[in-house]
């Protein structure tokens, strides 16, 4: 009768993409986007050779820096006039 045990096989531990992650930070903006969308913005950014990120970079740059002018704007203005 054959042996019907298997034999111990080392056991690979799953790796963790999120403990290797080196990135400067831990924030990041999102958006949800239907699956339509994903794939032509996917193969949009495959067919110019680049990824979706760096397609973004440019406009989310954009909008970091009016969001801190607006910040910057905003604790500009006296205290006094703040208040409603």
């Amino acid at each position: 009768m054959a042996d019907t045990t298997t034999e111990a096989t080392p056991t690979r531990r799953r790796r963790n993409w999120r403990e290797y992650e080196n990135r400067a930070s831990k924030k990041y903006v999102a958006k949800r986007v239907s699956d339509e969308d994903h794939q032509a913005l996917t193969r949009y950014a495959k067919d110019h050779g680049t990824d979706v990120a760096k397609l973004l970079t440019p406009f989310l740059d954009d909008l970091i820096q009016r969001a801190h002018e607006h910040c910057g704007q905003l604790d500009q203005i006296p205290a006094a006039a703040k208040a409603s």
